[in-house]
């Protein structure tokens, strides 16, 4: 045998170890099918949460279906109890693609990587049907507990279970937390189970990793698929850029995972040609000022105008709104923000201080970030028709997570004027509002000019 021979019997050999290698990895990772005692990882977040779990474990309580007892033991303060979510319905926490979408191999990948990154967190209320606790718990009745069940925004397998207790003057203070990874064969079986024409195998590089991965960077984004205008009108809208950033709620609780790059900002137009940075979110569900996530807000730098349309969806019977702004970068190169499938009667009219009480939702594709379980068992993810996305100059998906560093956003109505609206975009992790826009969607733009801004507040 000639020496050029010999070395592509060592390549075909090598070939044949490497993708039998690989084969052997993928069927360990998605031969685990076990529910019972799936390990709890505890991992507190203040010096209240003093309960610690061992293990978690899923029970079919329906043949056949994904309606599962979930039960799991804490134990801490003297107190060791079995605590049980029973029927629970796990279709609600899996990513399904509309109908509508089904064939469009980019708006699949978009779905349920969308679903799959986007933080769902179902909230079983005090008193819940749901909650199984004859005995209670350290010292409180079943109907004092508080209990939520996470499919988390690090990728297909991260879950959170957390418990809290409704104190006699009526807050709640959370006693546990934990994290736990849900068993990846059966994960993708489920996912399989609700999307019967898609592999979970095809679609695992877009929503299993986290590090690196580009979130369909570049991708084409049929938004005609989803729906049908019926009318588009340029309107007034403002920036306001000028005032100060609000900090409340959830962004006053998270102030601390901002790391500055310099002096603070004053007001919206600073941070956003700020290079700020923010502690990470990295498994099991934890932050961590070891790993920086920065930003380049400047992708978002001004707005140029504003447009409000009204279109229709397959997945409502209602006339809906779709507001997008175009965003200048530092370049001039345009970046379009699309907000649709919004049902204005929804949206809450609020005073400006008080707009976390308002739509408060992911970017892309998915349910609330916080949603009680009976207003998901009315209303599953995949019927939601609101979504909304960032697109570069071409049309093309910007990877808003990571290429800019924003994560969310918010709506609410003006107090004293339902016709105009408020929107908030969020940060990386929802850790800051990077910009506060008023769009006044029954009033035609008065010139074709740049949009001026409005630093009133």
């Amino acid at each position: 045998m000639k020496f050029w021979q010999k070395g592509v019997v060592g390549v075909g050999i090598f070939t044949v170890i490497a993708i039998g290698a690989g084969v052997a990895k993928t069927y360990a990772k998605y031969s685990d099918h076990n529910l019972a005692a799936i390990d709890l990882m505890n991992e507190p977040v203040s010096g209240q949460l003093v309960y610690t779990g061992e293990a978690i474990n899923f029970v079919q309580a329906e043949e056949g279906s994904n309606i599962y007892d979930i039960s799991f033991d804490l134990e801490g303060d003297g107190y060791n109890e079995t605590l049980k979510l029973q029927n629970i319905d796990l279709d609600l926490f899996i990513p399904a693609v509309p109908e509508h979408v089904q064939g469009d191999d980019q708006l699949v990948r978009w779905f349920l990587s969308e679903r799959e990154f986007n933080r769902q967190r179902a909230v079983f209320s005090a008193g819940s049907e749901h909650i199984y606790a004859p005995d209670g718990f350290a010292g409180y009745d079943s109907d004092q507990l508080v209990i939520s069940l996470t499919n988390n925004c690090l990728g297909a397998g991260h879950w959170e279970l957390a418990v809290s207790v409704v104190e006699e003057d009526g807050s709640t203070r959370k006693v546990y937390q934990g994290f736990f990874g849900f068993p990846m064969g059966t994960y993708a079986q489920m996912v399989r189970d609700r999307n019967p024409d898609v592999s979970y195998l095809l679609h695992a590089r877009s929503m299993e990793p986290w590090i690196g991965f580009r979130f369909l960077r570049g991708s084409t984004f049929d938004i005609d698929r989803l729906r049908t205008v019926v009318s588009d009108t340029r309107v007034e809208g403002s920036d306001r850029a000028d005032a100060a950033v609000l900090v409340r709620n959830e962004q006053a609780d998270k102030a601390d995972l901002v790391v500055y790059d310099g002096a603070p900002w004053e007001n919206y137009a600073e941070l956003r040609q700020s290079s700020v940075k923010f502690q990470s979110f990295v498994a099991p569900g934890i932050y961590t000022d070891q790993r920086l996530w920065g930003s380049n807000l400047s992708e978002i730098a001004t707005l140029d105008h504003a447009i409000a349309r009204k279109i229709e969806s397959p997945l409502s019977d209602k006339e809906l709104t779709e507001i997008e702004l175009v965003m200048l970068n530092n370049e001039g190169v345009p970046r379009r923000l699309i907000v649709s499938g919004i049902d204005l009667e929804q949206v809450p009219q609020l005073p400006i201080e008080n707009y976390s009480d308002g739509v408060y939702r992911p970017m892309g594709f998915g349910t609330p970030f916080t949603q009680d379980y009976e207003e998901l068992k009315q209303q599953p993810p995949e019927s939601v028709p609101f979504f909304s996305v960032l697109l570069d100059e071409n049309d093309k998906i910007i990877n808003y997570r990571m290429d800019v560093g924003i994560n969310g956003l918010v709506l609410h109505r003006d107090e004293a004027d339902p016709s105009v609206l408020h929107l908030y975009l969020m940060a990386y992790e929802r850790i800051l509002l990077v910009g506060h826009y008023v769009i006044d969607v029954d009033k035609e733009a008065s010139t074709t000019a740049q949009t001026t801004v409005d630093t009133a507040m």
